[in-house]
């Protein structure tokens, strides 16, 4: 995920900032100032406490705050996490002074934004397989071998299943010859027409 973005805020002086578990790295309605990129550690991002997202080490905090005055949410470190800030500022300088980084970085949002909504329609099914079926489409697997970023458990628990009912409808996906496991956490789904 970070390969998607990293060149694109490459000209932007950023600092590194460690946060320990359960403290606040932004709080609803304070001045958006910075964009964070979650190196090692998870946040929550939440609202009135109700849990709205839990970022991950890869993906980035408060991308959204970078056209909005205020930070809209509470966000707080899960885990230890080491973080990389990038000033709000300097991100809308360089992307202004560059239209096509400023293009690609939207390309970027377009996509994840893309990613968030398919999975939302995942967790809307009701079956283990059909989470497990559908969330591997979202990733690609149905058009060319994808691999996994994260562990399988993490994915479990992403779509809304356990770890045991995720393994066991791999493997049943397997040996009914509807999944090929090139690696560990490489999945390829085989279409009804072989392919």
């Amino acid at each position: 995920m970070a390969a998607d973005w990293k060149p694109l805020l490459a000209g932007i002086t950023s600092q590194h900032l460690d946060l320990a578990a359960g403290k606040r790295l932004f709080k609803a309605g304070a001045e958006a100032r910075s964009l964070f990129h979650v190196e090692q550690g998870s946040i929550t991002l939440s609202r009135h406490g109700v849990v709205l997202h839990r970022v991950e080490a890869g993906a980035l905090v408060a991308e959204t705050s970078l056209f909005a005055p205020r930070y809209d949410c509470d966000a707080v470190a899960e885990s230890d996490c080491h973080l990389e800030e990038f000033p709000k500022a300097a991100v809308l300088l360089h992307l202004s002074a560059h239209p096509q980084i400023a293009l690609a970085f939207t390309a970027f949002l377009a996509r994840q934004a893309r990613l968030a909504r398919g999975l939302l329609e995942v967790i809307r099914l009701k079956g283990a397989r059909e989470r497990t079926m559908a969330y591997l489409t979202v990733k690609g697997a149905a058009d060319a071998v994808i691999t996994l970023d994260r562990p399988l458990m993490e994915v479990a628990s992403r779509i809304g299943l356990t770890h045991e009912a995720f393994y066991r409808t791999l493997k049943v996906l397997e040996t009914e010859g509807r999944l090929a496991r090139p690696g560990k956490r490489s999945f390829r789904l085989i279409t009804q027409d072989g392919q």
